[in-house]
């Protein structure tokens, strides 16, 4: 990857992720570039990073071998048909994270025999714990797809799919962050209520996730094991528990995720 020049084009919240990750092992503004079109952010990026940040897409496209579409998507048609499709050619590697659009429609503007990668990562990324899927476009080689999973390996863990399955991806790690934090919001509030001040609530309920996360993580067991190793007959977690199964919490998770689904299929087309 190394004796690749890279360029990402958008450095929003992932794009700079990214950006951030690989300075780490290459050269700035030599073997990695990135361009912003926002003016604000711009200047953000340099005085943080300390690179130019490039305006000109069409000159970053020409100069690297690989080029992250890590851009907004109200103006990625835009930049794609007008920019991008001029000066990408085949031995160039395209590699969008936007979600909702296809390998299938940007081969369509740039051309079917043009190297695309589509990946799917999610914002822990800006932590480096990211969790993302790549998929293959009819053009892309094994030699495209170790490239695309050493570059999002920087920002986490990776993992192979048909591109068929990206919008259930979406569903579930994409979007599931969100879930999370909107649990984790959920058991703080909770905590509050039982009287907690809001910084002894906030680092109970954290540090009880982060935890959790971790000894599931490492222990391999399944969840539900280790759920009813914590449930003692007859104690306060089952209490719990049951109020769990009675609001059928699992259905109405599964009925979230598959409404997250069923909305990354409308977006993309499907």
């Amino acid at each position: 990857m190394t004796n690749k020049k890279i360029g990402i084009i958008g450095c929003g919240n992932m794009g700079e992720a990214i950006f951030s990750r690989l300075s780490q092992v290459m050269e700035k503004s030599t073997n990695l570039m990135v361009s912003e079109m926002d003016s604000e952010r711009r200047a953000a990026i340099q005085a943080k990073h300390k690179i130019i940040v490039e305006i000109d897409n069409n000159y970053l496209v020409k100069y690297c071998d690989v080029i992250i579409l890590a851009i907004k998507p109200k103006d990625f048609e835009k930049v794609l048909s007008q920019e991008i499709c001029c000066g990408v050619s085949p031995n160039k590697l395209l590699i969008s994270i936007a979600a909702g659009i296809t390998t299938k429609h940007i081969e369509s503007v740039v051309g079917k025999e043009i190297p695309v990668m589509r990946v799917m990562p999610n914002m822990p990324a800006i932590v480096g714990e990211a969790i993302s899927s790549i998929s293959a476009g009819t053009s892309a080689a094994k030699e495209h797809m170790a490239i695309t999973r050493e570059i999002f390996s920087m920002i986490g863990t990776v993992v192979e799919v048909d591109e068929n399955m990206v919008d259930a991806v979406t569903a579930i790690s994409g979007s599931g962050p969100a879930y999370f934090f909107y649990f984790i919001e959920g058991l703080i509030e909770a905590a509050k209520k039982l009287n907690f001040d809001s910084k002894t609530a906030r680092e109970l309920v954290i540090k009880t996730a982060l935890g959790s996360a971790k000894l599931l993580n490492q222990s391999k067991e399944d969840p539900g094991l280790l759920r009813r190793k914590v449930t003692s007959k007859g104690g306060t977690t089952e209490a719990a528990i049951k109020v769990f199964e009675s609001e059928k919490l699992k259905d109405i998770i599964r009925s979230a995720a598959e409404a997250a689904c069923k909305r990354s299929k409308e977006l993309s087309g499907g």
